[in-house]
């Protein structure tokens, strides 16, 4: 009678039953030799400095995989002679690729006095100009903003600006030309400011309240004083309207009583000033009706504006008729021209 083999014999879970309860202590060992070879590894790496590496050994054994970001080619090197001599490793793969390293954001601010800013550099991507120049025309005005920034490459981002370009465009300060320079948080201030004290409190702004280091090159040049010219300033009040009397009258148009009143204002601003005010025709009529005539209208300006409560003294009235004709005598708008009441100054 043939024999029965050991497993027919009833023998074989005896067997398979131990095989079955080894194999998740073998899953479990296999685990912790991942994680000790892992473990040995990373601190390997850590030891030198290599902190953007990052280890995997799951499901690997001891073959090790380091992905990360590397500041160079040369880093990647230096991780793969450490990690293969860690203990427990038996293969290295490093799957990383360099980054390009972020630059400085560059801006540069052109600003000449208080009205206009120009900006030009390079900045990260489109929304970080948008931001800019919305800071930027939220303090100089929408229209006094020209806008020459680029898009550059790798470019890091720069932080809220609009304290920045509140600093550049303080009125105490009194800018003349000044070029602001910003680079990251390095900042070069170039050109001319009213006074030492207005370069001290930019400086100030720049440095504490923005957190930027500042090399301060502004020079301190007072703007000129501009001289007024009273003369200039009441001819260019009557070259923009005129001085109206009633038909052959030195009656004086209520309509130009406003225009009075301004130059009233002009003459104040100039209290040692002495004025010829000259009255003219055109060379319609008579001629000496209309050089009295015009004696008369220039008489009338200054008893108004004396009647305004301005000291008349050093003001004298003469009438020139049609002697000293501006314009055309034979076409309307010529005549026109030629009626007219002009401030002279004489001293």
């Amino acid at each position: 009678m043939k024999r029965c083999s050991l497993f027919c014999a009833g023998v074989w879970p005896f067997i398979l039953l131990p095989l079955l309860l080894l194999l998740p202590l073998l899953f479990f060992k296999w685990h912790a030799i991942e994680a000790d070879v892992a473990n040995n590894t990373r601190q390997d790496l850590e030891s030198i400095g290599q902190d953007w590496a990052k280890v995997e050994t799951r499901n690997l054994g001891r073959e090790v995989l380091i992905t990360g970001t590397p500041p160079n080619n040369a880093a990647i090197e230096v991780v793969k002679q450490k990690a293969i001599q860690s203990y427990g490793v038996n293969s290295v793969t490093v799957s990383a690729d360099v980054e390009a390293p972020l630059t400085a954001a560059e801006l540069n601010a052109n600003i000449t006095g208080q009205s206009s800013i120009e900006l030009n550099g390079k900045l990260a991507n489109q929304a970080a100009i948008d931001r800019v120049v919305a800071q930027a025309k939220a303090v100089f005005g929408e229209n006094n903003v020209v806008n020459n920034l680029e898009v550059g490459d790798s470019v890091a981002e720069l932080p809220n600006l609009f304290g920045y370009f509140k600093a550049l465009s303080n009125k105490t300060h009194k800018l003349n030309t000044l070029t602001a320079s910003l680079n990251g948080t390095e900042l070069s201030l170039q050109g001319s400011v009213a006074s030492a004290d207005a370069i001290k409190a930019l400086n100030g702004k720049m440095s504490q309240e923005l957190a930027l280091n500042v090399d301060n090159q502004l020079r301190a040049e007072p703007l000129p004083v501009k001289k007024y010219n009273c003369s200039e300033e009441i001819n260019t009040l009557l070259s923009d309207s005129r001085i109206n009397f009633a038909t052959a009258k030195a009656v004086i148009e209520q309509s130009s009583f406003a225009l009075l009143e301004s130059i009233k204002a002009v003459v104040i601003r100039c209290p040692d000033a002495s004025f010829e005010v000259s009255g003219h025709t055109d060379s319609t009529g008579n001629a000496d009706f209309n050089k009295r005539l015009s004696e008369q209208r220039a008489q009338a300006v200054l008893n108004h504006l004396n009647g305004l409560g301005l000291d008349i003294q050093n003001f004298t009235a003469v009438g020139y008729g049609p002697e000293q004709a501006i314009a055309d005598n034979a076409t309307a708008e010529g005549r026109a021209k030629n009626r007219r009441i002009e401030f002279k100054l004489k001293n």
